[in-house]
């Protein structure tokens, strides 16, 4: 058989009571602050990490939007590249298809020899008329042959009367030339 005593006052019991109450909720809000300590660097830690990635996905969206804005304006200057180069190619095709009667005039400067002076050129569908004067039968004898000579002309037509006056004769001649020879040269 077990005899329980209580020997102890009143007001200890309670003393003892309150002290143990007080330490339970002490250990209670401990735990419970501990908890809330916990629980507020879970909270920061997820903010922390929530705000980095925004702040990043922003830095990506900004650098996106650069980029794409870099990419459009690479854009227009390849269109605008493309649009020169076009034009260029147009000009060097019409450049290129187009004859250069500079060609025809220095192969004259280059044939026509001392003592023969020219008063009319004059061309039609690539004819050439020459008309002139020459100190002497010879001279013109020399420029008829060295007009003859050229791979680039042909069919060659002169009146008679080129030859009736020895000096100062007065000459015409008419010639063919050939198109490749008017080709502009593709060095550009």
């Amino acid at each position: 058989m077990k005899v329980l005593l209580n020997l102890l006052p009143e007001r200890h019991r309670v003393s003892i009571r309150r002290k143990f109450y007080d330490r339970f909720f002490l250990r209670q809000a401990v735990i419970l602050f501990c908890i809330c300590v916990f629980y507020v660097g879970v909270l920061s830690s997820i903010f922390f990490a929530v705000w980095e990635n925004r702040k990043s996905v922003e830095e990506m969206t900004n650098s996106q939007s650069s980029a794409t804005a870099e990419s459009r304006q690479l854009d227009q200057y390849e269109t605008a590249f493309r649009e020169a180069n076009a034009i260029s190619a147009r000009s060097v095709r019409y450049y290129a298809g187009h004859l250069s009667w500079t060609q025809l005039l220095i192969l004259l400067d280059n044939l026509i020899p001392d003592g023969i002076s020219l008063t009319s050129l004059s061309t039609k569908d690539y004819r050439v008329f020459l008309s002139g004067t020459a100190r002497t039968r010879d001279d013109f004898l020399g420029l008829e042959s060295r007009l003859k000579g050229s791979e680039c002309l042909s069919d060659f037509k002169e009146p008679v009367s080129n030859l009736f006056s020895s000096q100062n004769a007065d000459f015409q001649v008419d010639f063919m030339v050939d198109m490749s020879c008017l080709k502009r040269s593709s060095d550009l």
